[in-house]
């Protein structure tokens, strides 16, 4: 870029709102959510006013609110469940969803592909299971939470893996990371399930997948890779009783 000047200064970094509106024509509206991990040339901002470690913070937001449910779905019995386009996840693959249920066990996600890749989350004894393979035999990550999960409450799960085929299971503010040697692409093909499968699919699970039904509860804030979609209006195929919203106790059949 042509010019004298080479360098961009910053006085100040505004989060939610805009106070300097002198360069724009229209006034946006501010910001009503939730915000978190935010890295600015790479300073956590938010982490360090919640902590002082920084000269000069003025807020009126506040910390520690409970997560956001978006777009809430229940699946009645544990034979409902959708079919969802093939997850991408060739390279890296960053997942996130919200749950409830008062049930200890059973499918949340499942896509198989070529060979032996596939990927899984699955609720065991209440607690999330983390298997996949990219061709170097089938790997399971335990989520290491102090307790079962099948409590009725709300809980986030983030499910990551980098460039270096780095694992992360994170359920809540508890992870666990796991780095695998050789195969780094998880080809995977055909229909994403998400809550269950269909009713012959459970009898050739690969190895280390302990679910043998479907979940039965609340699935929210479903996130794969970068797509949100809608668990009823986007799914290729669903089976059984499914229901926008969540309401009250989620029961166990």
């Amino acid at each position: 870029m042509a010019g004298d000047h080479t360098r961009l200064e910053f006085h100040n970094v505004e989060t939610g709102i805009l106070t300097e509106k002198r360069f724009i024509s229209s006034s946006p509206s501010s910001f009503i959510g939730h915000l978190q991990g935010l890295k600015f040339n790479g300073m956590f901002y938010i982490d360090m006013c919640k902590n002082g470690d920084i000269d000069f913070c003025e807020l009126n937001a506040r910390f520690g609110m409970r997560s956001i449910i978006a777009d809430p779905v229940t699946f009645k019995s544990k034979g409902s469940y959708v079919g969802l386009a093939t997850l991408q996840a060739y390279t890296t693959m960053h997942l996130f969803f919200q749950f409830k249920t008062t049930s200890p066990d059973g499918f949340i996600l499942f896509n198989s592909g070529d060979g032996n890749d596939f990927i899984a989350v699955e609720l065991v004894k209440g607690f999330v299971h983390y298997v996949f393979d990219l061709g170097n035999g089938p790997s399971l990550l335990k989520g290491n939470s102090e307790r079962a999960l099948n409590d009725n409450q709300w809980h986030d799960v983030v499910i990551t893996r980098d460039a270096t085929n780095t694992h992360t299971l994170k359920v809540d503010a508890k992870s666990v990371t796991q780095s695998i040697n050789g195969a780094k692409n998880l080809d995977l093909k055909g229909d994403l399930f998400v809550a269950g499968l269909g009713p012959n699919m459970y009898q050739n699970l690969p190895k280390l997948v302990v679910s043998r039904e479907g979940f039965q509860g609340c699935l929210a804030s479903v996130d794969l890779n970068g797509c949100l979609p809608d668990l009823i209006n986007d799914a290729l195929f669903r089976s059984g009783q499914i229901e926008r919203g969540c309401e009250g106790t989620t029961p166990d059949l």
